[in-house]
């Protein structure tokens, strides 16, 4: 499957923060797994905030939402489009 616009972006963040060595990761793979440690995941999280000028609320900010770059990524996209009215 082909990763949208949105996905691409998060995993350009992902692979910044994981270092070298780390090609396109395949979206449904653990962040942990490349190499992402908890540090790296706090810096991901402000890269993140930054990049989309968002904030994340404490409750997303889970090992659920930063388990993969496709659960990372539908945690942001969430927060990026308006919930309808």
């Amino acid at each position: 499957m082909a990763m949208d616009p949105l996905m691409t972006s998060v995993a350009q963040a992902v692979r910044r923060r994981a270092g070298s060595g780390v090609g396109a990761p395949d979206p449904d793979t653990e962040l942990s797994s490349l190499g992402l440690t908890s540090l790296g995941v706090a810096g991901l999280l402000v890269d993140l905030e930054a990049a989309f000028s968002l904030e994340f609320p404490a409750d997303t900010v889970t090992p659920e939402v930063f388990r993969t770059i496709r659960t990372l990524t539908d945690a942001v996209r969430a927060l990026v489009t308006p919930s309808p009215n």
